[in-house]
């Protein structure tokens, strides 16, 4: 392929890198936060909302989180580094990442849904800018150049 379509492509693949990231962290906390009331409360458990069915559906929402965060964080920061990006701008990013697709879908929960995922996205936001400063540190040639470079090659 040509040189622009392999960049596409990389990039398409660090915005679904990023969204499965957070779809398997959220899946995974909202799973283990099920089965903890599960133990502690099971009454409060009614059918449909099996941890593993609540975890797959919330971790879909942490899919599409994670890509509208990946994608927030290139249109906005598409100039700067990702290790140059302050963790508090990553923590907004990743809120705003995290509100979008409840409150673009119009959902009847959203409220209570971004209780949730907006500190959830601001961490894991966090946590990725802190990474790559990591990285930076660690070997200048190997850093992603631009916040949709998100996954190594």
């Amino acid at each position: 392929g040509s040189a622009p379509m392999k960049t596409v492509l990389r990039k398409l693949r660090g915005v679904v890198g990023v969204g499965l990231t957070w779809g398997v962290v959220f899946g995974v906390l909202m799973f283990l936060l099920g089965t903890i009331i599960g133990i502690v409360d099971p009454d409060s458990i009614d059918p449909g909302e099996e941890p593993y069915r609540i975890g797959a559906i919330v971790g879909l929402l942490g899919f599409l989180s994670g890509i509208f965060f990946a994608l927030l964080l290139a249109l906005a920061e598409r100039r700067k580094p990702i290790a140059k990006l302050s963790i508090g701008r990553a923590a907004i990013w990743g809120a705003l990442g995290s509100a979008a697709f409840p409150l673009l879908a119009g959902m009847p929960s959203a409220p209570n849904i971004l209780m949730f995922v907006c500190p959830l996205g601001a961490v894991l936001a966090s946590t990725t800018v802190s990474l790559a400063r990591r990285a930076d540190r660690a070997s200048a040639d190997r850093l992603p150049s631009s916040p949709t470079d998100l996954l190594p090659r």
